[in-house]
């Protein structure tokens, strides 16, 4: 090329960026007049999606009070029915539920009003207004008072029941719960807003019975209403409208009635029978919200003008510089972690690379249970525990070695200790510093696990750190040991599980994948009502895989979704190819997968599954795992969508771990399946008076009880005592194939 060719084409690039700079500042002169022009449009958008916030806000929270107590209620009047009105059976039981559902104190009154309470105290309470509503045969919720009883000078909100003889007609006393004012507290501290939002429970004459607690002025006992209106300011008082709005049982917005610092409000009525006389939920906002909100429009509308003022003065040099810097500050951003703000998977992918020594120890890190982490203390406090961990490891990583947050608890480590002695020490030290951090936070026990694998170069990070995690995995969920080096491991168990792994394809298109039907049997009749499908594996050479052999590892990698629902389709045609031959159609319980449940559309899946066959939702039931029920939130709502679909629900291993109590408190469960750790403990004093309360307190609730693993007759009748529904076991039946189980059905029809 030319030497002119050459400036030519040079020329031609820089008049091209001038002429891409000049449409640019066109493009932006024209946008920048069109958002003066569509301010008013703005702020009204604005202050319309902030008037939806506040409702939505107020609905969720009339929606956890409204839960709140009722579950309250519920547990006090099955306390009170469980008693039969005994006194001594009210008394020895209540302590046990104080710390368990957060309760200050519990007591009973007896007609003549003396009280005794878990905290010791005797006295009179004849005079109370809960106690004389409750002996009326009433559930009485009280306003926010201070406690009368110790010296603690708390406010405190008291439920009452009335507690009946046996023949529930004469009102023999009352049960009632004493909770501090953080009850209703906690279920407003729904923040928005960054904290300009306010909630409060009113009454209908305006006294507040509780907030948020992050109320500039006004507490608990105090009126939302200015009383003090003068007849001249009356025509522009906004607490007007709204009283009267409430004394109709209506929602609607307004302004702050005292009118010191203008908010928008939000009010909607609970419904609470038990409070004796209306309350609202109220929401407010501080007009300051959206004057911040506008502002920010406005700011960016200025800046946006400044911009286009210096872009077209600026040389096409400095346009060029800002566009290099930005690219340099996205590049900076992603390898950045959001949560601990040190270096992402990708930054430590860059870095190995970039190493010279790639000799060292590469180290997979997890904690155990994470998920209950977030789920009980939230995620917030979650985010904060991985930010402890990411400052444990980052103190502890040398100079020359590497340390990343991978994602959720998932951590990794490249250490270049030559000695495994010393890999172990380091180790220990920071497994004693990992679990110092509840002690700190406030938080259940933290249990970390390690996989270590040796490596010599760093070249490929994916596969190595696939064989660190691989060694993780062998003593995931064990308590016995932290760390384990992958030359540890089990390769032949290994080799087995790639063999499953690769054959699960074919297996689920040639059907190798059969369905057992373990019978169950009425407690009281004998007689077979349904029963559990289970999963086997039959090879094509005929070998039988037992679950626990697959099951595991099918849950780790993901295939478990799939076979989940190709054991629901074969019992769904199962069931219809009985139901065409005549059989007795009789339930069968199909197990749904922790895994299961976290993939979107779960219940529309199993909804046309069963539709696809025209079968009766009666006829399939879905069993769901203790263990599933500790993210209580989603499960919740699934379980809330699957009863709308028809499906019954059950409880699987109730009792084999610690989320029971409080998932028959949270969720509506229709039978619980009593584990066969609990069953086992038929013949121990207080292993039996713990199967006694259990049951009590789910039937209680109205679920229906059924009992895995019974194998012998002493259990059985232990069992029929406790009025247990259904029995699952060895002592009836073994798990059997379909074809024996056919008979079993055929058999129920004589």
């Amino acid at each position: 090329m030319t030497l002119e060719g050459q400036r030519g084409g040079r020329m031609y690039k820089k008049n091209a960026k001038i002429r891409t700079v000049a449409v640019l500042c066109a493009i932006l002169l024209i946008l920048g007049i069109a958002l003066f022009g569509c301010f008013g449009q703005i702020r009204g958008s604005l202050q319309q999606q902030l008037m939806s916030s506040i409702e939505g806000m107020a609905e969720q929270n009339v929606i956890l009070v409204e839960k709140e107590v009722s579950t309250r209620f519920r547990l006090l009047s099955g306390l009170a029915r469980e008693s039969g009105g005994d006194e001594k059976i009210i008394v020895n039981k209540l302590q046990g539920f104080v710390e368990t559902y957060q309760f200050k104190r519990i007591g009973y009154i007896a007609a003549d009003g003396t009280a005794e309470t878990t905290d010791g105290y005797r006295l009179n309470m004849s005079d109370r207004d809960f106690f004389q509503q409750s002996m009326r045969g009433k559930n009485f919720l009280t306003d926010a008072f201070e406690d009368r009883i110790d010296t603690s000078h708390e406010t405190i909100n008291v439920f009452s029941v009335p507690v009946y003889e046996k023949e529930r007609k004469t009102v023999k006393g009352v049960l009632f719960a004493t909770c501090k004012d953080e009850m209703l507290e906690g279920c407003l501290k729904n923040e928005i807003f960054e904290g300009q939002a306010f909630n409060y429970i009113i009454k209908i004459d305006g006294t507040i019975v509780a907030t948020s607690g992050n109320s500039k002025e006004w507490g608990i006992g105090r009126n939302i209403f200015n009383t003090d209106v003068s007849e001249d300011e009356r025509d522009d008082y906004a607490g007007d409208l709204m009283l009267s709005n409430m004394k109709e049982g209506k929602s609607g917005y307004g302004l702050d009635p005292k009118r010191k610092e203008v908010s928008l409000y939000y009010y909607m009525p609970l419904k609470i029978e038990e409070s004796g006389e209306p309350w609202y939920v109220v929401t407010a906002v501080e007009d300051s919200v959206l004057t911040s909100r506008m502002q920010v429009v406005m700011d960016a509308i200025n800046s946006l003008m400044v911009i286009i003022l210096v872009v077209i003065s600026v040389s096409v040099g400095v346009y060029i510089y800002s566009w290099r810097q930005s690219k340099k500050e996205l590049m900076s951003l992603a390898y950045q972690d959001p949560v601990t703000l040190g270096d992402n998977f990708a930054a430590f992918k860059k870095k190995a690379k970039s190493k010279k020594d790639g000799v060292g120890w590469l180290i997979a890190m997890d904690v155990t249970d994470f998920k209950l982490i977030n789920s009980t203390c939230g995620v917030k406090k979650g985010d904060e525990v991985l930010r402890v961990i990411w400052e444990i490891f980052e103190t502890e990583t040398g100079e020359n070695e590497l340390a990343a947050h991978v994602n959720a608890d998932r951590f990794i480590l490249f250490w270049m200790d030559e000695n495994q002695e010393n890999i172990k020490q380091r180790l220990e030290y920071v497994i004693r510093k990992i679990e110092e951090i509840p002690e700190r936070l406030e938080i259940p026990n933290l249990f970390p696990v390690f996989g270590i694998f040796h490596t010599i170069v760093l070249d490929e990070i994916d596969p190595l750190y696939g064989n660190a995690v691989q060694a993780k995995h062998q003593i995931k969920g064990r308590r016995d040991r932290h760390y384990i080096f992958y030359d540890e491991l089990n390769h032949e168990s290994i080799q087995e599980n790639r063999e499953l792994e690769e054959h699960f394809e074919t297996a689920l298109e040639n059907e190798e994948f059969e369905i057992w039907y373990q019978p169950k049997y009425s407690a009281h009749s004998r007689k077979l009502v349904g029963a559990e499908a289970l999963v086997r594996w039959r090879r094509a050479d005929g070998a039988l895989i037992p679950p626990l052999k697959f099951i595991p590892l099918f849950e780790r990698n993901g295939n478990i979704i799939r076979l989940d629902e190709y054991v629901f389709r074969a019992v769904c045609r199962q069931q219809k190819e009985w139901q065409k031959q005549g059989q007795k159609m009789l339930p069968v319980s199909v197990n749904i997968s922790r895994v299961s449940l976290y993939y979107s559309s779960v219940v529309e899946k199993y909804e046309s599954m069963i539709r696809s066959f025209d079968l009766d939702s009666k006829y399939i039931q879905l069993e769901i795992t203790e263990s599933a029920t500790i993210d209580n939130n989603e499960i919740f709502n699934l379980l809330e969508q699957f009863h709308t679909a028809g499906f019954k629900i059950l409880l699987d291993d109730f009792g084999s771990g610690y989320s029971s109590l409080a998932a028959l408190n949270r969720m509506h469960f229709d039978t619980i399946k009593l584990d066969k750790s609990l069953v086992d403990y038929i013949g121990d004093d207080n292993g039996e008076k713990l199967l006694n309360s259990i049951t009590k307190l789910a039937q209680s609730f109205g679920m229906e009880i059924t009992a895995e693993g019974v194998e012998t007759v002493e259990q059985l009748m232990f069992l029929c005592n406790l009025d247990c529904d259904d029995i699952q076991g060895y002592y009836f039946s073994r798990p059997l194939p379909v074809k024996e189980y056919e008979e079993c059905l055929k058999e129920a029809c004589m």
